[in-house]
């Protein structure tokens, strides 16, 4: 190996580990307590949890399965009638259950930043994390 080589694997390992470093820091600054997590089926809300205390709004009740207030827990529909269960705990939101493929959503684990979405893409399911700052836009669905 060339002493050009171990530069060069240096360099990549050091800026492999910046952007890390960097990534956490944004993320960790973007955690809200107080906003409140979206729920979105084909770009419509459909349900939002305060991330303060658990509480809830529904906006379409036709998506609603089940919502077990003692345990924070909340059944939606999507794209597959099974749904996607989404708990609450401690200011924060992650997929429990889902139908899916390779259940990926499932394994996302908790987010509470807005730069972390939790995404079940075959049940067309976006959780959101949103403030009064910012609000998911709708997605525009045409084609050109």
């Amino acid at each position: 190996m060339k002493k050009s080589d171990i530069i060069l694997i240096t360099v990549i390992l050091i800026a492999a580990l910046s952007s890390w470093l960097i990534f956490r820091q944004l993320n960790s600054e973007n955690t809200i307590e107080d906003g409140v997590a979206a729920v979105y089926y084909n770009s419509t809300k459909i349900l939002e949890i305060k991330l303060e205390d658990g509480s809830y709004k529904i906006f379409d009740n036709t998506r609603i399965i089940e919502i077990d207030e003692d345990e924070f827990i909340f059944h939606v529909e999507g794209s597959n009638p099974y749904g996607v269960i989404i708990k609450y705990d401690n200011n924060r939101v992650k997929v429990i259950d889902e139908e899916s493929p390779k259940h990926i959503c499932q394994t996302q684990g908790w987010t509470n930043s807005t730069l972390y979405p939790l995404t079940c893409l075959p049940n067309n399911i976006v959780i959101a994390i949103e403030t009064g700052a910012y609000v998911l836009p709708p997605v525009d669905d045409t084609t050109s």
